[in-house]
């Protein structure tokens, strides 16, 4: 069998950077002819499965064929799996491609009818959308999911099955007796007569399909219009509004209902019918899951999404007609954009004057300058109205953020095709050593930035290239401690991560103490003789802990024999380590004396070692390696409590952690950068050249500002001179957005854990193996509510099952 072809390592890198999500590919050859499509539930899992040099061999001969043709790949990622389904089926019914064999068609999903111009509507699951002024829902993948939602639908509104047509009889006003032989219906409390049974309308029933009224009105689950149980604006008040409601997307009354009997049944300890109501629960889930790729509105229109990456404006067009997606288009615009809508303004009037189709709607993130010229301009070409939208809300926002999302693909993946040609790179590498005076074109680059959201959650991110390509294992990200929660101040933010990162490469303590040792000062344990000293140190420092003094747990520095520091680890009851009394003679401070002092003690110890400070010194601490912790532990905790009784207005501390296992040796932090690059001006660069002189380190460094894009470099004024378009300027520019683009995910996914931390984090004897065990089998905190013991029991023991219950009632 022959090899794989040698143009598929160049799509193997391209590959490696594909969206993990849902989506659509498609495999093109060298004229840009699509020869597949496909979908995947994980975009760069299903690539590589084709490209990887271990799975030609065990390709068959028609995917080896479609392989040796292909050169490009073109992915759109989707929201879910349902949407890339979708996608799929109406992409290959607009392409035909070569090698696609099962053709797919609209009998794989399903829509929901429901007959408005009927007086007394019906609601139907079928294949096909007729144009019969009938309402439909959909499409939705899964007919057995949709018939138990209905079904379950039938037990809160309760609408008719029959097949029958039942009209309005010449009587529409109430008779004043019932029908001879029909019952009342027991559902409805319209109007009742002397007797108190209900007064029918009159009603005529065609093409009867069975026996009227039937079993589903004496059981409750049919209101009984071909009895004449209700009017028509009662029926379908009752039965046909709230259906259509829920099966529009809002089904907030049905699932409350649900979640209200889920509860009264685990009230009333009924775990298997509480299983039950959630398993219906889920069902309706699932059934909801959104999609935007078709509907039944027959609309026309165009999405346009765009992207600005490093300067360069990437714009992706999805083309809806008749309500289905049925293609999408991408441009990189060429020359330097500064933002979305400046790339609008100059794409619009360029794209449209080609294309031989207007839509009359034209979807859009934002305005772009002289939109009345050009909705003018566009009504010209058109020849009828042509509106251009920016929505805020709804389906249209949702179908727009899908298209950014895939403009902010195609950018990505063009950067990836632009980095897997060498040359590209080299050029920017020998342009950067060209016009910033390095001695060589620089190998290892970082890019830093900082992130926070209004103040809170402020994080750091590094981020790395290697020979000008990206080294996502080489990544690390920050949080910040030395800013107070609510504060914005991005230069201390960045003198944290800057010092925490490059302190890596300063020696450490071992350089440390060799320094101060050629200083005269020696580090040791105290000595007995030293137990006054140390007492009289303490005593003469209010904030200073005098209780339990002893010197076998203290640290100190001392010149010709005089102590000029110290610090101490205690280990309480249940061998909780706290670090404490740290002390510097008034003479040295300032000096970093301290640092190294406590440093040196924390490198000598295992585990996690607590320390109690005062809000002033919470910097002072953090950047020493210690974090904020989200509760005291429960001895500190019972301490306060006894100092607060005893004084109303103890001193009240913050508690910080420093964990001995996240400070080992980090290969990406031990090694030694060519280029700093930091986001921002002069002032953030400033930054960065005072903790480079504060370790002694030499290291280049510049900064790129985001507004003008202009690179500023120590010791000059002015931006370095480079063209727009220059490699150089380029690869700057990927590395500074890489920054971003990573600080954000980093700070997101914090707000993220935060806002779902689960009430069983207050479940005593639930740890976090047992929790996670918890949330991945139920779900959710009421999932793991409504289990039956049996099923918990499987999980924790009989103690935690009784936390479990008293806890989550």
């Amino acid at each position: 069998m022959a090899d794989a072809p040698d143009h598929l390592r160049q799509l193997r890198t391209r590959v490696a950077k594909a969206s993990t999500g849902p989506g659509v590919y498609r495999w093109l050859n060298e004229d840009g002819v699509v020869l597949y499509i496909g979908k995947a539930k994980n975009l760069r899992d299903r690539l590589r499965s084709y490209v990887a040099p271990a799975a030609w061999k065990t390709h068959g001969p028609w995917k080896q064929a479609m392989l040796r043709a292909t050169r490009d790949v073109d992915i759109t990622v989707t929201q879910t799996e349902l949407e890339a389904y979708l996608l799929e089926t109406n992409l290959i019914k607009e392409h035909r491609p070569k090698y696609n064999i099962l053709m797919k068609d609209d009998k794989n999903y399903v829509y929901v009818q429901v007959t408005t111009q009927d007086p007394f509507p019906r609601i139907d699951v079928v294949r096909k959308v007729e144009d019969d002024q009938s309402e439909y829902i959909g499409p939705k993948t899964s007919a057995g999911d949709v018939r138990e939602t209905l079904a379950n639908l039938r037990r809160f509104f309760p609408f008719r099955t029959c097949r029958m047509t039942i009209e309005m009889g010449q009587r529409t006003a109430p008779l004043r007796q019932g029908f001879e032989g029909q019952a009342s219906s027991p559902t409805s409390p319209r109007l009742r007569g002397a007797s108190g049974q209900r007064i029918p309308i009159e009603v005529v029933c065609k093409n009867k399909d069975r026996a009227t009224p039937c079993l589903d009105h004496h059981i409750g689950q049919c209101c009984a219009p071909c009895i004449g149980a209700v009017t028509p604006e009662e029926y379908r008040s009752c039965a046909i509004d709230p259906v259509l409601k829920f099966l529009r997307g809002d089904h907030a009354a049905v699932t409350a209902v649900l979640k209200e009997q889920m509860a009264q049944a685990v009230a009333a300890r009924q775990f298997e019918r509480a299983a039950a109501i959630r398993d219906q629960l889920q069902t309706i889930e699932r059934l909801q899951e959104k999609q935007l790729i078709s509907d039944a509105s027959g609309e026309d229109a165009d999405v346009i999404g765009v992207a600005v990456l490093s300067g360069r404006a990437h714009v992706v067009v999805f083309r809806r007609r008749d309500g289905r997606l049925v293609d999408d288009a991408s441009f990189a615009l060429q020359g330097q954009v500064t933002d979305v809508r400046d790339a609008l303004t100059s794409f619009l009037p360029q794209y449209y004057a080609d294309v031989p189709e207007i839509p009359p709607l034209i979807i859009l993130g934002e305005e772009p300058g002289d939109r009345t010229l050009i909705e003018t301009w566009l009504r010209e070409r058109a020849g009828r109205a042509v509106h251009l939208r920016v929505p805020e809300r709804g389906e249209k926002s949702k179908l727009l953020m899908l298209a950014e999302k895939n403009a902010h693909e195609k950018a990505r993946h063009m950067e990836a095709k632009w980095e897997s040609e060498s040359r590209n790179v080299d050029d920017a590498l020998g342009q950067l050593q060209s016009v910033l005076g390095l001695q060589k074109p620089p190998r290892r680059i970082e890019g830093y930035d900082i992130s926070h959201l209004g103040g809170t959650e402020t994080v750091g991110s590094m981020v790395v290239l290697l020979g000008g390509k990206a080294a996502n294992d080489q990544y690390r990200s920050f949080t910040v401690q030395s800013v107070a929660r609510g504060d914005v101040d991005d230069y201390r933010s960045l003198r944290e991560v800057l010092t925490r990162r490059l302190r890596h490469l300063a020696g450490g303590v071992r350089r440390d103490t060799e320094q101060w040792g050629a200083a005269g000062v020696t580090f040791g344990k105290a000595r007995k003789a030293e137990q006054g000293r140390l007492e009289e140190i303490l005593a003469s420092e209010a904030e200073l802990s005098r209780k339990d003094i002893e010197y076998r747990s203290f640290l100190v520095a001392r010149r010709n024999d005089a102590i000029i520091g110290c610090v101490r680890l205690r280990t309480h009851e249940g061998g909780l380590q706290e670090m404490s009394g740290l002390w510097i003679d008034p003479a040295l401070r300032g000096k970093k004396l301290g640092h190294v002092l406590a440093r040196l003690l924390l490198s000598k110890t295992k585990g996690k070692i607590y320390v109690r400070v005062v809000p002033q010194l919470e910097a002072y601490y953090a950047d020493i390696g210690f974090r904020h912790i989200l509760k005291d532990p429960p001895l500190f905790q019972k301490m306060l409590a006894e100092a607060c009784s005893v004084d109303p207005n103890v001193l009240r501390r913050t508690v910080l952690v420093y964990d001995a296992a996240q400070h080992k040796t980090d290969a990406s932090l031990s090694a030694m950068p060519d280029l700093l690059l930091i986001d921002g001006g002069k002032g953030q660069l400033g930054v960065a050249v005072d903790v480079l002189a504060s370790l002694g380190l030499t290291i280049s460094v510049a900064s790129l500002a985001k507004r003008e894009e202009e690179i500023f470099v120590p010791g000059s004024s002015e931006p370095v001179a480079l063209p727009p378009d220059a490699p150089a300027r380029f690869l700057l520019q990927r590395l500074r957005d890489e920054a971003h683009r990573f600080a954000n995910r980093h700070r997101e996914r914090r707000a993220k854990t935060a806002a779902v931390r689960s009430t069983l984090d207050t479940v005593p004897g639930i740890g976090p193996t047992t929790r996670r065990e918890l949330l991945r089998r139920f779900g959710s905190v009421d999932g793991v509510r409504a289990a039956a013991d049996d099923e918990l029991l499987r999980i924790v023991n009989a103690g935690q099952l009784k936390a479990l219950r008293e806890h989550l009632q």
